[in-house]
């Protein structure tokens, strides 16, 4: 526990230190370019301060085994998972007071950042568009960018959420192990909610929401990395979930960021949904019982 607390310390130390120097060197203001370059940056903060205190400690790169290419069936699990997670979440959505649901182009237009003079021409093409196919096209997108690129600028994260600290939690049950993760992930994302990412109407309360969040979905990653063990399901699970989180305002008119979407309540409730599947699934139809182990007891455990 020891190891895991100092890494978490000095990671989001080091992390904030390194955004105080953009802000104030750099002149980063909200929902700026400069801020959305810098932020693939700070992804690979946990990655760089697990490869130093793995230099410190002179532990091998790969000390936990879970950087792993030993496909599985949870690999195609944890890559499919958060459609039916988006799309859930877009339905409970549109439960939420003040919020409809109505396919809405504009909305697509403006996140395209189509120049002002071909506004008109895209707007008449996609109204075209049976809304059918633009949710495929925009699906299968967000899952080609899941695997690929957004898979890689999330190893920079889960390297030392769900690599370096699953190696330091093996004694750690796995609920008090993803909380502790899922709390340390949550608090390190803070300065980057402060300036207007995921919660820009609602900031201060966004911290907090980060928080639940990421235990949220950290304990559906987690399950999945010692299913598979390994972390890179984890990686890929995060870039399409980033690939696919978006997708809602395109679907919806109304609300907040605290209500709507993946970060918002309409999400945790899907999470939620998807934890005590995953629960049920782990206790009574795969009899792994990956929850009620010890993380090392977990990866030791024969597949």
């Amino acid at each position: 526990m020891r190891k895991a607390i100092i890494f978490s310390i000095t990671v989001c130390l080091v992390s904030w230190a390194a955004f105080a120097a953009a802000y104030w060197g750099l002149g980063l203001s909200k929902q700026s370019v400069g801020l959305n370059l810098f932020s693939v940056f700070y992804m690979f903060m946990p990655l760089l301060t697990a490869l130093v205190l793995q230099a410190v400690h002179k532990e091998k790169f790969n000390h936990t085994g879970l950087v792993s290419f030993n496909l599985s069936w949870a690999w195609l699990v944890a890559w499919l998972l958060p459609v039916f997670m988006v799309a859930a979440c877009i339905f409970v959505n549109g439960l939420m007071p003040g919020v409809t649901l109505e396919y809405n182009a504009e909305q697509l237009i403006n996140q395209m950042n189509v120049p002002e003079e071909q506004q008109e021409l895209v707007r008449e093409q996609i109204g075209k568009m049976p809304a059918a196919m633009m949710i495929v096209m925009v699906l299968f997108s967000g899952l080609i960018a899941g695997v690929t690129v957004n898979a890689v600028a999330a190893f920079g994260e889960e390297f030392g959420w769900r690599n370096y600290l699953v190696g330091a939690l093996r004694n750690v049950k796995f609920a008090k192990a993803a909380l502790f993760i899922g709390v340390v992930w949550g608090i390190w994302h803070f300065p980057l909610i402060l300036m207007g990412h995921n919660y820009p109407d609602n900031p201060q309360w966004g911290v907090l929401m980060m928080v639940a969040m990421c235990i949220l979905l950290g304990i559906i990653e987690l399950y999945f990395v010692l299913k598979a063990k390994s972390m890179i399901v984890a990686a890929i699970m995060h870039g399409t979930v980033n690939a696919l989180a978006g997708t809602y305002i395109f679907f919806t008119y109304g609300g907040n960021s605290l209500l709507n979407g993946m970060a918002g309540l309409s999400g945790f409730i899907v999470m939620a949904f998807v934890i005590l599947c995953i629960r049920l699934y782990d206790k009574h139809i795969s009899k792994d019982n990956i929850c009620s182990m010890t993380l090392g007891e977990a990866l030791e455990r024969e597949s």
